[in-house]
């Protein structure tokens, strides 16, 4: 498949409703977005804290924002798409993407990759520790 062919599939793929519902689905968040496509199309899922990335102007009121980057360097935002209109895919090998993809998302040297869930999976604990339980704050 084309590298042209291969984004329209990943526009249609993002675009679609039936697969990011939003609502209470996973897909109300960023994260759950970016996890769906990594599933389907590969690539790891990255994102910032926006204090730490103050130039992006995606993830300024959310405080930060996670987002799929496939192997072959389609930035790919479903979330960004449902939730605010922008086009959800952009072509990191094309210079017009990538000054867009650094005004939505600031410069790439300050994105983190997000671990997967079972990156995060708790380990077997010794009957010696204690198991500490963290709480989100």
């Amino acid at each position: 498949m084309d590298r042209e062919s291969y984004r329209r599939r990943l526009e249609r793929f993002s675009r679609s409703e039936r697969i990011f519902p939003g609502g209470e689905h996973e897909t109300r968040n960023c994260t759950g977005c970016a996890r769906i496509i990594t599933e389907r199309f590969g690539g790891q899922i990255l994102g910032y804290y926006h204090a730490h990335n103050s130039t992006a102007s995606v993830g300024e009121t959310e405080g930060g924002h996670d987002f799929a980057l496939t192997a072959d360097r389609f930035l790919v935002d479903p979330w960004l798409y449902h939730y605010y209109g922008e086009a959800p895919v952009l072509d990191m090998t094309v210079r017009g993407d990538r000054e867009i993809a650094l005004a939505r998302y600031g410069p790439e040297e300050n994105w983190q990759r997000v671990p997967h869930l079972s990156d995060m999976a708790p380990r077997p604990v010794s009957r010696e520790r204690p198991v500490r339980v963290l709480k989100a704050g």
